[in-house]
């Protein structure tokens, strides 16, 4: 990863033009204060681990050198009403599109893999957040309050393309949709099986959007009558309903085809269990069936950067409260869990081939090492040679890989939620 990246992102935070955009008010940020728009940015994107208060004197002490209170908590929840979250959407798409340009993404057999997911976050229970994501209700009858995350995937670089925070009542597909503009017409949509509908499958179709989605667990006559056959491929046409065309409507969407083609493909995995694959590539020789299963697996790593999120970037334990604060706060975890997955690239491109097959750099190492520096990197210029040093310490802070480890999934478990008390 090179340090013109960060030194891009740095002056972008410091435009005119950049900061107009994504203020609330014409007047925001046009006075000389401490907590400025790229200081405010800056900080909210390192902003994990730790005590607000602890946090905002460790950034300013590392940025100045000196231990002192140079901002309250109390300033930075009032400065941050004046931000909208969609500057670090913004800033995503400038580090995308700069990775892109220093580090190709491989792709498979032209495709660039896109894997979709979205995962539940549990926010404060404050009357804002029930107006703006809905209400859910406990077994006592208690009231709290959940959003659904969702976000596009690239699992060969393992970078979040686009994510977006809804109401938790709001569908996975109906949240995919609005997605729909992030895809290109060269990405191959890897889903689950949560995502299976004729009306998704046959709007994909009509964009001319590749797509692979899991299908057994469905009850598609189409997908037991495969079962049952014993091929290990074939093309199934089914036709497109009255009521999905009605299902369709409710998200604003026309379908014009009559009838929809999928390609099914069976997987039998090590344990003797058979998945079905679905997918809109119908040509047995340009994408052969045996490299499916492969590409399914490689979805798993949104499952893993949605950990990294809750478990690593402590996401749920919100700097803020109220809904754009809680927007910001997931959109900058994203930006910073993208810088850190690049610096792991920029890392493994470099190490000599021997060692690349065998070890990956220790993500959590990173991530580490990010929190404290990212702060004063934006707000100062990075160097080449800092940068270069702090790779090389990464190029030897090494993990070995383990393919084909996993750990059964408990059939039933408590998800373990901090209490915000002892946040």
């Amino acid at each position: 990863m090179h340090a013109k990246i960060l030194s891009d992102l740095a002056q972008i935070l410091h435009d005119p033009a950049f900061i107009a955009e994504h203020r609330v008010s014409p007047k925001d940020f046009t006075r000389h204060r401490v907590l400025s728009f790229p200081v405010l940015v800056a900080f909210l994107l390192c902003a994990w681990k730790g005590g607000l208060q602890t946090l905002l004197d460790d950034c300013f002490e590392a940025l100045t050198g000196r231990v002192a209170r140079a901002v309250t908590k109390s300033a930075l929840s009032q400065a941050r009403k004046k931000l909208k979250a969609s500057v670090f959407e913004a800033l995503n798409d400038h580090l995308l599109a700069a990775i892109a340009r220093l580090l190709p993404e491989p792709r498979w057999r032209g495709l660039r893999l896109v894997a979709t997911d979205s995962t539940t976050l549990r926010l404060p229970n404050w009357l804002e957040n029930h107006e703006d994501f809905g209400s859910q209700w406990d077994r006592d009858g208690q009231p709290f309050v959940l959003a659904r995350a969702l976000g596009l995937f690239s699992t060969a670089s393992r970078l979040m393309i686009k994510s977006l925070v809804g109401r938790y009542d709001q569908a996975e597909r109906a949240l995919l949709v609005q997605l729909r503009p992030h895809l290109a017409h060269d990405d191959l949509l890897i889903m689950d099986r949560g995502f299976p509908a004729v009306w998704l499958f046959a709007y994909l179709f009509q964009l001319g959007l590749p797509f692979l989605a899991r299908m057994d667990g469905t009850h598609w006559p189409e997908v037991q009558a495969f079962l049952r056959s014993g091929l290990q491929e074939a093309v199934y046409t089914r036709r497109i309903t009255p009521r999905a065309r009605r299902q369709a409507r409710k998200l604003g969407l026309e379908l014009s085809a009559t009838a929809l083609s999928l390609r099914l493909i069976r997987v039998v995995l090590p344990n003797g269990r058979i998945e079905v694959l679905a997918t809109s590539l119908l040509d047995t020789h340009a994408f052969p069936a045996s490299e499916f299963a492969s590409l399914y697996h490689a979805r798993w790593n949104i499952e893993e950067a949605f950990k990294t999120l809750k478990h690593r970037l402590l996401v749920e334990q919100f700097t803020g409260e109220l809904p754009e604060a809680i927007r910001q706060d997931f959109h900058a975890k994203v930006v910073t869990a993208n810088l850190a997955a690049a610096l792991a690239l920029s890392v493994q491109e470099h190490l000599p081939e021997a060692k690349a097959t065998r070890y990956q750099p220790n993500f959590a190492d990173i991530l580490e090492q990010l929190r404290t520096r990212l702060f004063t990197w934006l707000l100062h210029l990075c160097s080449a040679e800092h940068l270069l040093d702090l790779l090389t310490l990464f190029a030897k802070t090494l993990e070995l890989k383990r393919p084909g480890r996993k750990a059964e999934r408990p059939k039933s478990r408590i998800n373990p939620k901090p209490r915000r008390a002892y946040k």
